[in-house]
């Protein structure tokens, strides 16, 4: 039976670009993007874009939804560059049976990435397995409590609402599930209560998370207010924060 282990990461320092020799190995890079300050790329670089991310990018109504998407696919085209050593605008993406986009025409078996976004940022994170990630901007207003049985362990559920800083608490087991179906390509459905998310060590069956592999889940605040979780199949991994902000564009 296959273990999922959950950690929060205390005092998480964001790197730069001279933090990572984009060899992937034993790491997980874990990359934040934060769009007000980048939209600069937009002129600069939008032209190594697809024919159908400009489609795509074209379908959002709100200037803003529209940003984010052309911001954070420059962001993941210039990464996967430097991790698989490919110009940025000639990477061709497809879609696996799992729904998981994936670049088709490079040889880059172990390079796994996964995308999310919230608000103002962008996290991207790279393994050289099986990585899921998610973000979540915490609102204090919005009616959690509603969607707490159907998707809470009933432990889960005393968590977060017994705690001082109740919001928090929900994001940070909602970030961790969906990075871990992420990371296992399950997708959310009705067995969302049994996924686990309190911290420390948790058995849990295959049909569960859809793997026999052992996973962990590190949770981590990307900015003031904003919580993100990476899911890795487990290993001696060395995880990497950095800040996109730093990254040396180039034609």
């Amino acid at each position: 039976m296959p273990s999922v282990y959950c950690n929060n990461i205390e005092n998480l320092h964001w790197g730069n670009v001279n933090d990572t020799d984009f060899t992937i190995g034993s790491n997980v890079d874990t990359w934040r993007i934060q769009i007000a300050s980048n939209l600069h790329v937009i002129d600069s670089f939008s032209k190594i874009l697809s024919s159908e991310e400009y489609t795509r990018a074209s379908r959002y109504h709100q200037q803003k939804d529209r940003q984010r998407f052309i911001v954070s696919r420059i962001a993941l085209r210039f990464l996967l560059a430097r991790y698989s050593n490919i110009d940025p605008g000639k990477i061709e993406f497809a879609i696996d049976s799992n729904k998981k986009p994936f670049m088709q025409n490079v040889i880059a078996p172990d390079l796994n990435y996964n995308v999310s976004h919230s608000g103002d940022w962008i996290i991207i994170a790279f393994s050289d397995s099986g990585i899921g990630a998610d973000i979540e901007m915490i609102d204090n207003v919005f009616s959690y409590a509603e969607i707490l049985q159907q998707n809470f362990s009933r432990e889960e559920v005393f968590f977060i609402s017994d705690g001082k800083q109740q919001s928090e608490n929900f994001y940070l087991l909602w970030t961790r599930k969906e990075a871990l179906l992420k990371a296992t390509s399950k997708g959310i459905d009705g067995d969302l209560p049994f996924i686990p998310s309190l911290d420390g060590r948790h058995e849990v069956e295959e049909k569960m998370i859809r793997s026999d592999k052992n996973f962990y889940i590190s949770s981590f605040k990307i900015a003031e207010n904003y919580i993100g979780s990476v899911a890795y199949a487990s290993g001696n991994k060395k995880l990497r924060f950095i800040d996109f902000s730093e990254f040396p564009f180039s034609e």
